[in-house]
């Protein structure tokens, strides 16, 4: 009794379990009923010591609940690259949605998993600085590009397994850039459910399919 309260204190606590090697990547829950922060400085380092604790010899799998929205490009990047330099296999199931920075998020993970009813939403995001003077405000707008840039990279780099792409004669990374890069100037925000979302290869696999039927399969 002992054990199991200790669990779920850790999981509604520190959104970890340490036992199944599980952790739950989530907005901070305050007590106003505000509406969700998504993905900030809170989320991040929560996210990092859950990752850092579990990413032990002998670097076991690990398994991650993403259930986000859109956020901060600087702390999402920090979950991007804490994942990318885990030297344990990173399983990424994504809930609800795989929006903007938490869709970013997402392709950092080994293996990338929807739900059937998860939505996915890539944009090229909006600057939100405080910056007034011209010059500042000069520098931060190249720095939105350079990231804007950064992303469509990201996503690109990981679309070239989709059936979409990967039907194409003589695709390069370059052209999914391309492709993306022209889809957003034309949608701004573009929507996908987890069928077109794995048609242009920013899932692997939708959960229930014949290769991972449920959770457990994503752990064997």
């Amino acid at each position: 009794m002992v054990q199991k309260q200790q669990i779920l204190y850790d999981l509604h606590n520190h959104g970890i379990n340490p036992h199944t090697r599980d952790i739950y990547l989530h907005s901070h829950y305050t007590e106003d009923n505000e509406e969700e922060s998504g993905v900030d400085y809170r989320q991040a380092t929560t996210f990092i010591k859950n990752l850092q604790f579990l990413d032990q010899p002998q670097f076991r799998p690990i398994l991650v609940h993403l259930h986000s929205q859109g956020g901060h490009w600087d702390d999402g990047m920090a979950i991007f690259n804490a994942v990318q330099i885990s030297q344990s296999y990173v399983t990424m199931i994504a809930y609800s949605q795989a929006s903007s920075m938490s869709g970013v998020i997402f392709q950092s993970a080994h293996l990338r998993i929807m739900m059937p009813d998860c939505h996915f939403l890539m944009h090229h995001g909006v600057g939100g600085g405080s910056v007034v003077h011209p010059f500042g405000l000069k520098n931060e707008a190249e720095f939105q590009i350079r990231a804007t840039k950064r992303m469509l990279r990201i996503f690109a780099e990981r679309a070239i397994v989709g059936p979409f792409f990967k039907n194409k004669k003589n695709i390069t990374i370059d052209l999914i850039y391309n492709f993306f890069d022209k889809k957003l100037k034309n949608e701004v925000d573009w929507y996908l459910d987890s069928e077109e979302a794995f048609h242009y290869g920013l899932t692997d696999y939708i959960l229930g399919c014949e290769t991972y039927q449920n959770i457990q399969s994503l752990k064997g």
